[in-house]
Formats: structure tokens, C-alpha cells, sequence
């Protein structure tokens, strides 16, 4: 006789055998028990749970010839010939592979007819997220309205994907995956029974490795039975699996929190050279990160984590290095890392990029220097909003310095005004020209500013300017926000926020003004140019206006036979 594989050899014939689900379990028997059998049910839940089993073992069940508490007795000619595939008033059909309207119409037909031998014809329709548009729409009319003696199983992984109005004529019902223990107890039952020797950490390492999902457990205890030669060791499990060494992980891992790059590039290297996928390594070391926030974060590890005390110190070693925040950085940036590796040509490369970047934290001292600045702008944004005024500290002058100020002043007093040409006389009688120093801005117009930047859905914005820089104004028509911090500027720049600010602070100062964002050490130069800029142009300006006015003037008085006079 052939081999069969283990997964199906195990199968379980009947509701008791199912593990873990016991509260579908208790569902299903009673309605086989009282009869109540709907025409349409739905099972949802990750792949390896039990769902097609159970299909199975519903449609023998509503068919038995002889039920024991809801179990099909797997020994009358109806439950025999459904599990040699000999009766076909149940069928099975994969959605993936048969999902056109044909593949449903064809079903649909047969439905007008009654089961040949079965009370129930039964049609469990597996991955029927599958079915496209046309085939729900063929189908839809039939669960509306079934036939009697017909009944639809669905099962899928990705429930979201059904229509509504699929799902609403359904009994659904979500399996839950297996616990650890539970596929470790099954594990244990079929070692026993086909007389292998095991390790108890090779088990927890398979049922680990499946991730809640039996079917897959089973899979690789049967490829580790082969590998090992009916003596499952940890060793074996790790190699016929395709993972890697813990010690090997740890030490990762333990590189990659010290950010020594050097090791991280020569041990991606012997990953590769290994013909290990780096998908699921990075899947294994993202297992040890969990471990470790676990470590960190409860007092007994043992309760979730069920290593032995050898891999508890060692685990609480090595997070001895890190923290909960740098591990949660790590997790997320990993997860990224794998994604990106799916879509990759050269994977290599870009594994040892992104470990590479996560072996330099000033990434995640920006991520974390943002989130500090949105929580520190959401608390500001509340202050603003309860009324709390700001105002700008004046920074303390020193005794000596105040001497040194007066006695400034004194010498600037004493000071003689040079002599000026005549046409400086004349100009006396004009404006006088603006200071060209950058005074610092009143505290109401400033708040008003941040105020109005605030009312325009910028409150963000304006939180950060009003912690991280200060007002100048520079006249005619300049605000400057100079700031201590270039990359607190920068994300001020990265927001494109420019005409919000200028029309901010055109409303606080009643007339048209220009912002510009500059660092502290820049704004006496900037002050400067912009005013010797401005002079020059309006100097020329007011030159011009004058002769003009002058050139007329001669002209009138020539015409009209007067002198001009200059006047001391």
C-alpha cells in the first residue's frame, strides 16, 4: 500500500477527535442532534484550523445512518461511501481552480435533482473567496431561495472578501488557531503512536514554527521523521524546516543591538551562503524580538514564552541590551524589510541594506524625535485652546553687562554729527529711513500670528514654531522666524505651508508681510543685505521723483519769468 502522509492519516473522522474548537464542535453535534440543518454554512479561519475536516465530518454526520451524540458512525454503507468518494451526493470543489459561472451553474443544475442514496447532497466549496463577480451573482439566487435536501459548506481564510449579501445567508462560524499546547499534545499522540522518539523542545520548536495552524505541524513533524531517521531532534527540526540555529539568531540579534554592522555584514553573508530564505529568517528573528518584549515586560516569562531556564537567562541576557521602545522599532522596521524582500531582484543587497540602517539609530531617534514633537504639540494645542497666553522669556543681563551698555550709549551721546552735503538736507525733510536691525516682535502680535495659523488647520505647525523659534520683525514688511534647530525648520519647509504664513501674519499686523524661515546665526546677515537692498532701490527711487520734480519746475519758472531760490 502507498505511503500516506501523516496530516492525512491523522485526520480526524469524527467531532471528538477535532482539536481545540469546541465550541463549533458542541454547535454542529446538536444540530445533528435535534436536525436543524441550514442550508447554508460559512467557515472562516487561517489555513490549518479544521475547516474542511469539519466540512467533511458534518456531511457524513446529516447523512449517517446511525449518529452517535452527532458523530457519524463511520460504519454504515453511507459514511463508508463518502469516505472512499463512491457517493457523490457530497462533493468538494476548490473555488481557486473552478471559479467561472460555469463552474457554479453546473452545480446549480444539479441541485433540481434529489440526493441518489444521501438524505442531504452537500457542497463544501473550499477558498470560495475565490469565485469571481459572475459566479456570487449565480450563486446568491440558489442560497436565497435552495432546493430542498441541498446544502452549501463555504469555507475560505478571508471572510472580507465575500459579498454581504453572501454572507448574510449564511450560519458563519470563525475557527480559532490551535494553541501551542494543543498541536504539542496532538505532536506527542502520533509520536507515540508510530513509535518514534522525540525531544520535547523539537515539538515546542514545530509547534512554533507552525504558527497555529495543526495541519502545518504535522507536515513537518513528517518531513523531520524522515530527516532524522525516527529520532526528532531539535537539530533536525531547525534543518528540515529550513530555519536556522537560535544560537545563530541570537547572536544576530545580538549584533544588531550593539550596531555593529561589520558582524551583521558576515553573518547576512553566511545566510546566503547557506541557501537560507532571508524572508523566513527575518520571521524567526522577529520570534526572538517577541520573546524578548515578553522578557522585558512580564515577571514570568515561562507563562507565554515555554522555554526551558537555560533559554530564559539567556533571553534575559540579551535584553539587558535594549529596551520595550528599541525592540518595537525593530519589530516594525523588520516587518518593512520583509515586505520590501518579496518584491526584491537583488535580495541580498537589500537584506543587507536594511539591516545595515537598522544598525544606525539616527532613524529611529528621528521617528522618536517626531513622536515626541506631535505629543508636545497636541498637549500645546489644548493649552492654546483653554486661553493660556505665551510670552516670550527676556533673557537676563548680567551687572557688567548693563555698565558696559550705559557706557556704550554715553560714548554714541558724545558722538559729533558729521556735516551733511545740502542734498541730505533737503532729503531731511523726507520719512526717515527704518532701522535695519530686526527688532523682536511684540508678544500680542505674536501670539495673534500663531493664533491665526492655529484657525487654518495648522495648530501642529504653529505649536512647533511657537516652542522652537523666535519673532522678528523687519521693516517695511519682513516677520522673521528664526529657529535654534535646522531640522525643526526643516519640517516646518517639508509642510509647504509658506502662503498660510504670510497670510497669517499679514492678518496680524494689518498689512501685507513676507514670512521668512532662518536659523538664529543667520539673521543679523540677512537683516543687513535686506536693508541695504531695500535703501539702494528706494534711494534710486526717490532720485528720480526729485529731478523730475526739479527739471519741471525750472521749466515752469522759465516759462513764466520767475527765479528759483536755495534757501540756507
Amino acid at each position: 500500500m502507498a505511503y500516506v502522509a501523516l496530516y492525512r492519516k491523522w485526520r480526524p473522522l469524527t467531532f471528538d477527535e477535532v482539536v481545540e474548537q469546541e465550541s463549533i464542535v458542541t454547535i454542529l453535534k446538536n444540530t445533528v442532534k435535534t436536525g436543524r440543518i441550514a442550508h447554508a454554512y460559512l467557515f472562516c479561519g487561517t489555513r490549518g484550523t479544521g475547516k474542511t475536516t469539519l466540512a467533511k465530518i458534518f456531511a457524513r454526520a446529516i447523512n449517517c445512518l446511525s449518529p452517535k451524540e452527532g458523530n457519524p458512525c463511520n460504519e454504515c454503507d453511507i459514511c463508508k461511501g463518502i469516505l472512499s468518494g463512491q457517493i457523490l451526493d457530497v462533493s468538494e470543489i476548490d473555488a481557486a481552480s473552478n471559479n467561472g459561472v460555469d463552474n457554479i451553474r453546473a452545480i446549480i443544475d444539479e441541485t433540481n435533482y434529489a440526493p441518489s442514496i444521501s438524505k442531504y447532497r452537500v457542497y463544501i466549496i473550499d477558498e470560495v473567496h475565490m469565485l469571481s463577480t459572475g459566479a456570487f451573482n449565480a450563486l446568491l439566487k440558489t442560497l436565497e431561495e435552495p432546493p430542498s435536501g441541498v446544502v452549501f459548506i463555504l469555507a475560505t481564510t478571508e471572510p472580507h472578501k465575500l459579498p454581504v449579501t453572501i454572507l448574510s445567508r449564511c450560519q458563519r462560524y470563525d475557527f480559532k488557531r490551535i494553541s501551542r499546547q494543543g498541536i504539542m499534545a496532538r505532536l506527542e499522540e502520533i509520536c507515540k503512536d508510530i513509535g518514534v522518539k522525540y525531544e520535547t523542545q523539537a515539538l515546542n520548536f514545530i509547534a512554533q514554527k507552525a504558527d497555529g495552524a495543526l495541519r502545518d505541524a504535522i507536515s513537518i513533524l513528517d518531513q523531520t521523521i524522515a530527516a532524522s531517521q525516527n529520532n526528532i531532534t531539535l537539530k533536525a527540526a531547525r534543518d528540515s524546516s529550513g530555519s536556522l540555529d537560535r544560537m545563530f539568531i541570537e547572536q544576530f540579534a545580538e549584533k544588531l543591538l550593539l550596531q555593529d554592522g561589520g558582524s551583521i555584514l558576515k553573518l547576512s553573508d553566511s545566510i546566503f551562503a547557506d541557501g537560507r530564505d532571508p524572508s523566513n529568517f527575518i520571521s524567526e528573528l522577529m520570534r526572538l524580538f517577541r520573546s524578548l518584549l515578553i522578557v522585558l515586560n512580564i515577571d514570568n516569562p515561562k507563562e507565554l514564552l515555554y522555554e526551558d531556564d537555560e533559554e530564559i537567562e539567556r533571553l534575559k541576557k540579551l535584553s539587558s541590551l535594549t529596551n520595550t521602545k528599541e525592540i518595537a522599532y525593530l519589530v516594525k522596521e523588520l516587518s518593512k524589510l520583509e515586505n520590501n524582500l518579496k518584491w526584491a531582484v537583488q535580495r541580498k543587497i537589500v537584506f543587507e541594506a536594511g539591516m545595515l540602517n537598522l544598525c544606525d539609530r539616527r532613524t529611529s531617534t528621528e521617528d522618536d524625535m517626531e513622536d515626541r514633537i506631535s505629543l508636545l504639540e497636541s498637549k500645546l494645542a489644548d493649552l492654546v485652546a483653554n486661553g493660556l497666553k505665551y510670552t516670550q522669556v527676556t533673557p537676563v543681563v548680567t551687572a557688567d553687562e548693563k555698565v558696559e551698555k550705559v557706557e556704550k550709549k554715553k560714548e554714541e551721546k558724545i558722538e559729533e554729527p558729521k556735516p551733511e552735503p545740502k542734498k541730505e538736507e533737503i532729503d531731511e525733510a523726507k520719512p526717515k529711513k527704518e532701522s535695519k536691525n530686526a527688532k523682536p516682535i511684540d508678544t500680542l502680535d505674536w501670539n495673534d500670528f500663531l493664533q491665526n495659523i492655529t484657525d487654518k488647520n495648522k495648530s501642529s505647525i504653529s505649536a512647533l514654531i511657537r516652542v522652537n523659534s523666535k519673532g522678528f520683525v523687519l521693516e517695511p514688511n519682513y516677520l522673521i522666524i528664526a529657529f535654534s534647530n535646522k531640522m525643526m525648520m526643516d519640517m516646518v519647509v517639508r509642510n509647504n505651508v509658506f502662503d498660510i504664513l504670510d497670510e497669517s501674519a499679514s492678518i496680524a499686523f494689518g498689512k501685507p508681510m513676507k514670512v521668512k524661515l532662518l536659523m538664529e546665526d543667520e539673521l543679523e546677515a540677512f537683516s543687513a543685505s535686506t536693508y541695504t537692498g531695500e535703501k539702494e532701490q528706494e534711494k534710486t527711487e526717490e532720485d528720480d521723483d526729485f529731478e523730475n520734480a526739479l527739471n519741471l519746475l525750472s521749466q515752469l519758472a522759465e516759462d513764466e519769468g520767475f527765479e528759483i531760490v536755495n534757501i540756507e
